[in-house]
């Protein structure tokens, strides 16, 4: 019997999922693993959301809602963005709330993009853009992004990208998988070549406020809000990971559109995540400044076990919680590739890392090593990294 090749071929997946499903069957045999691989932060939800959860379980919001989401929750995610990105937002045609970010991604992907249109993703950059762009019948058209640019999407790359047939850019700032984040005359560039060439713009911000050393976040919001699709969530800010909570916040036109898709895969989000979602961005966010404090703190860390070593290459981050590392002088000597890599070093080292190529074609050679985990795990993983490379290489 045929299966569809649209997925069986077109859709590759998030490798970090992958890598965790090996590591946990690692540690089923009993084995300690650093994970280092998975973009997740290792802290609680704080108490507050918590409790707001359990109280609106309790008094029984856990039935179907509206699939856009429940009118409280649109609301303060307009206004918690209008007041942010200085812009006016109608919460009842313009946001949308879904299972995770990844979910709207993949619902305005499938919104704007028809068979044959392309659309520019970074590379490296997060898998489920690419894999929207081709199940929604698109083609991906990949611009590196390159250490020298300090893994930066240029406007000049994006506009030299550009066909007749584009139909969308997306950018991410801050980063994954690099940590980098566009700067003011980036964004301004990248949304001046959206204008000239009517695209739209999809900005995952998924990881805005955690940045360090004081580097400015921003976001097309700021000159171009008709054509931007902006894509947010709770996991990372808020430490909500489990809780599968995103949003968007589009023209009304592409609203329409992804609340369609958001209704036909999942129903409508979940009831009482969503009342306390409303806690989170309407309550106290001094945990949200915190989280942002730690990640610098480790990635401090992180960084001062990497430079230790005589062979590994990075660009520091400014963004997100994620460090990419340059590893190919060890796979010359092993004669693996990045998956390879990966694969060896956790049976030889029980660290999990997630290997580039999983992230886009220009990924190969690299690991993304994420510092979502605690500070002993991130110097131990770290300092494990740097003896097996510096060891192989100097064999």
């Amino acid at each position: 019997m045929k299966i569809s090749r649209k997925v069986s071929e077109g859709i590759l997946g998030e490798g970090a999922f992958d890598v965790l499903a090996k590591a946990k069957m690692l540690e089923a045999s009993g084995v300690k693993v650093i994970h280092l691989e998975i973009g997740e932060p290792d802290f609680d939800t704080p108490e507050h959301i918590r409790k707001a959860a359990c109280d609106a379980i309790m008094r029984g919001e856990t039935h179907y809602t509206p699939s856009a989401g429940i009118q409280p929750l649109r609301e303060a995610i307009a206004e918690y963005v209008g007041e942010y990105y200085g812009v006016k937002v109608d919460w009842s045609k313009q946001v949308a709330v879904g299972t995770g970010a990844k979910q709207t991604i993949f619902a305005a992907l499938c919104s704007i993009v028809e068979e044959g249109d392309e659309v520019i993703c970074p590379d490296p950059g997060y898998p489920p853009y690419a894999d929207g762009v081709r199940f929604s019948g698109g083609r991906p058209v990949f611009v590196r992004l390159r250490p020298e640019d300090e893994f930066r999407m240029t406007p000049e790359a994006v506009n030299e990208a550009v066909t007749s047939r584009t139909r969308a850019v997306i950018i991410n700032s801050p980063h994954n998988p690099c940590g980098s984040m566009l700067t003011r005359e980036q964004v301004r560039g990248i949304c001046e070549v959206a204008q000239d060439h009517d695209l739209w713009i999809i900005s995952d911000e998924i990881y805005r406020g955690i940045q360090f050393d004081d580097f400015e976040h921003v976001s097309p919001m700021e000159f171009a809000p008709e054509r931007v699709i902006l894509i947010d969530g709770f996991s990372k800010r808020y430490a909500m990971t489990g809780w599968r909570l995103g949003y968007s916040v589009a023209p009304a036109e592409i609203t329409k559109n992804i609340i369609k898709v958001l209704n036909v895969t999942t129903s409508c989000p979940v009831a009482f995540t969503q009342w306390a979602a409303i806690t989170a961005l309407r309550g106290p966010q001094d945990f949200v400044k915190w989280v942002a404090k730690r990640f610098k703190e480790r990635r401090d860390i992180a960084l001062a076990e990497l430079d230790k070593s005589e062979v590994l290459r990075y660009v520091k981050p400014t963004g997100a919680f994620y460090v990419f590392v340059d590893v190919s002088p060890a796979l010359r000597k092993l004669g693996l590739d990045s998956k390879g890599f990966m694969e060896w070093f956790m049976e030889k080292r029980n660290v999990a890392v997630l290997h580039g190529s999983s992230m886009g074609p220009s990924g190969e050679g690299w690991i993304r090593i994420s510092f979502g985990n605690s500070d002993e795990n991130v110097r131990e993983g770290c300092r494990r990294l740097v003896e097996e490379v510096d060891r192989v290489v100097k064999s």
